[in-house]
């Protein structure tokens, strides 16, 4: 896989790593080798060497967690692709883009959108020699392979989930949903946030038919609304 320069180090480690690789890159990026939806990233800019700001890291694995230290790459598109190991082999389930705001995961397309298209051949690549891998230390499962596409359109691997993940839900959903429908295209786009104004489910789903939004299962296509955590840990989501 093709890789940021960067290197793997315990916390205490970390603001030295990375003043080490502001000598060669503007910019570098601090991430937590265990982490979900950009918590306890952190960036820091060759300027902040001169102006004598420190690196202030959460305490995300404990304090002597892993962390890993790489150069910022100018990013146009963050990726992924999904995919499952069994007894029978290695194959990939989909991939897409993922939509993100202020690094943090706010919403994911698939398929991947004609701007980043062209990666998605290197992205089943990548993904099925780290499936193989995992097959061979007795891993089966479904797992998904993060990427980010530069301004040159080149693709590289940002970080791993050995786990189902949070699009493998609504893929799932989705492909019941049309199983039966004319519309054999699978595409889907989900997004998490909060309405202007508040309503229960009810009025949502009112808005929906009214606007002619709602989900028609004869046309394989329209809005679908579902809770992807309990109410007091995240926002619902709509497909």
């Amino acid at each position: 896989m093709r890789l940021p320069t960067g290197r793997m180090c315990r916390r205490p480690e970390a603001e030295g790593v990375a003043r080490d690789l502001l000598r060669d890159h503007e910019r570098v990026v601090v991430k937590p080798g265990r982490s979900a939806g950009g918590h306890g990233m952190r960036f820091m800019a060759r300027d902040d060497l001169r102006s004598g700001v420190g690196l202030p890291l959460e305490t995300v694995g404990g304090p002597e967690g892993l962390w890993v230290v790489e150069e910022h790459l100018d990013v146009a598109e963050s990726v992924s692709v999904q995919v499952e190991v069994s007894t029978s082999g290695t194959r990939a389930l989909f991939s897409g883009a993922m939509r993100t705001v202020q690094d943090s995961f706010t919403g994911y397309a698939s398929a991947l959108p004609p701007s980043c298209a062209h990666v998605a051949g290197e992205l089943e690549e990548w993904g099925a020699a780290l499936g193989r891998h995992l097959a061979d230390h007795g891993y089966a499962g479904p797992f998904g392979l993060d990427a980010l596409v530069d301004t040159d359109g080149v693709a590289y691997a940002s970080e791993s989930n050995i786990r189902r993940t949070a699009t493998t839900t609504p893929h799932a959903m989705v492909a019941r949903l049309t199983a039966g429908s004319a519309n054999a295209h699978l595409a889907w786009s989900v997004s998490k946030g909060w309405t202007r104004a508040p309503m229960d489910l009810d009025g949502a789903l009112a808005r929906l038919r009214a606007s002619r939004l709602v989900f028609d299962p004869d046309r394989g296509e329209g809005a679908v609304l579902y809770a992807d955590a309990p109410p007091e840990a995240a926002p619902g989501g709509m497909c």
